[in-house]
């Protein structure tokens, strides 16, 4: 379960990518995201910058989708990165260029940050129960240690509910790991694509946000409980994951460690279904009718979706399309 909630915000939900400032009330210019944005692509293409960890071993799972003489690509995001991951692979960049379309879970940089932060606190603020009161014993002892080792400002989450205050706190962490939404694989191509492609969203932030809120009370404190509890190397270890092309073994793992970690049945099944399955199926139909319109889409959606039953690729392959790995 520690590993699950790196791979829910890392690699599931694009809304991660949506600043820092969800739980405050201030507004955040759409503009401040593309100077970071452009910022960030100038500094990775600047070869004084570039890691060594690229030169070998850098090879993030990449597919491809071959329809009535177009190519189309499949390319899994995490939402918050950190340097060394870019400049991306040769591989990966060539097949960006080639596309006409840049398709993305929700494009981050055209988000009205004042409105999201309204949005969030309506959804998640609890008026009649504190956040301590709904913990169990054990998680908000957990919680409490968390809060008292790290510094993080949770006096702000006393009366939200256990979902925001996770995710929250998650970013945070993520955040203090080296990793940022100005280095996340989506915010990268979005970027890029502004100029020269179209820009095609498959989702909405309410959906996703809606999918955080309707979560059980108990799943909610699972959650909550997985942050607070994390070791310190989750963070790297889901990057190194990546970077490798072997995202899709670690999500299985974190997916198996949750289902045995006491979470039952009822609330496993709602996870996999609402934050995972219907959302493949979903942005598989969204993907399907772009490419049968006759785009080149390059698809960047979070990692976790490719890969497995009942993911992106499984149903696009229902639909008749051949999905194929690139080995490189």
């Amino acid at each position: 379960m520690k590993k699950l909630l790196g791979i829910l915000f890392a690699t599931l939900l694009g809304l991660q990518g949506c600043g820092d400032d969800s739980g405050k009330s201030q507004k955040k210019s759409p503009s401040d995201d593309n100077t970071k944005a452009s910022t960030t692509v100038a500094e990775t293409n600047n070869p004084q910058n570039k890691s060594q960890h690229t030169a070998q071993g850098y090879t993030p799972a990449l597919w491809k989708i071959e329809h009535n003489g177009k190519t189309s690509y499949l390319f899994g995001s995490v939402h918050m990165g950190e340097k060394s991951m870019y400049p991306l692979p040769k591989v990966v960049t060539d097949a960006f260029n080639s596309s006409d379309t840049l398709t993305v879970e929700i494009d981050v940089t055209n988000i009205n940050q004042m409105a999201l932060a309204q949005k969030v606190q309506q959804m998640a603020i609890d008026p009649e129960n504190s956040l301590e009161s709904v913990l169990q014993a054990e998680t908000l002892e957990k919680y409490n240690e968390y809060c008292q080792e790290t510094k993080s400002p949770c006096s702000m989450f006393t009366s939200f509910e256990p979902w925001f205050a996770a995710m929250t706190l998650e970013a945070l962490n993520m955040q203090q790991s080296g990793y940022s939404e100005q280095y996340g694989v989506d915010m990268y191509f979005i970027d890029r694509a502004r100029d020269n492609k179209d820009i095609l969203e498959l989702e909405t932030i309410d959906l996703q946000l809606n999918a955080l809120d309707s979560m059980s009370p108990k799943l909610q404190d699972a959650f909550l409980y997985s942050v607070v509890t994390k070791d310190d190397s989750e963070n790297d270890k889901l990057i190194q994951a990546w970077k490798t092309g072997d995202i899709e073994e670690y999500v299985k793992s974190s997916f198996e460690e949750a289902k045995e970690s006491g979470i039952n049945e009822e609330d496993y099944s709602y996870f996999m279904d609402v934050l995972l399955y219907n959302r493949n199926k979903n942005m598989a139909d969204g993907l399907a009718k772009q490419i049968e319109d006759g785009r080149a889409v390059f698809a960047v959606v979070g990692a976790a979706h490719y890969g497995g039953e009942k993911s992106i690729n499984d149903y696009l392959e229902q639909k008749g399309f051949t999905v194929e790995r690139i080995e490189y």
